[in-house]
């Protein structure tokens, strides 16, 4: 959990920092959080164990898994450990809770007065830039 909490959180303050998206990927809203579904199915075998391999894919051509690198510059590999660096010393179930926050992305979506499934709710861009970039003109972490 602690690592799709600290994902979120690059991906927040990157679009408010840089307007832009780290990563393509959908961020859902969770019974727990913020989710990039691909992440944490790439990883969910680990369950509280350290991560100890790169993400898989499988080779159509050849029916392997092969291993996914990254694939940051060096200054957005800075900024992500940066940030990772902030919340570090969080639990995952501090991360989720900060995520829970009234008027947060996840709040917004998941605890909308419309009638919805709960499973795979998106959580747009933009609500993610806009309450990051509150955050960092108050000049708070969180």
């Amino acid at each position: 959990m602690s690592l799709l909490k600290l994902i979120f959180y690059a991906h927040g303050w990157y679009l408010a920092s840089k307007h832009k998206p780290l990563f393509k990927q959908p961020v859902e809203a969770w019974e727990h959080g913020p989710v990039v579904k691909v992440v944490r199915d790439a990883f969910k075998e680990f369950g509280k164990r350290p991560i100890d391999r790169f993400a898989e894919r499988l080779d159509l051509s050849s029916g392997e898994l092969i291993p996914i690198g990254y694939n940051l510059s060096l200054e957005d590999q800075i900024f992500v450990a940066d940030v990772f660096g902030i919340y570090e010393n969080k639990s995952a179930f501090e991360l989720s809770d900060m995520t829970h926050e009234k008027g947060s992305p996840w709040d917004k979506v998941w605890n909308t007065k419309v009638t919805v499934g709960r499973l795979g709710l998106r959580i747009r861009n933009e609500d993610i830039e806009e309450y990051f970039s509150v955050l960092q003109r108050r000049g708070t972490i969180h």
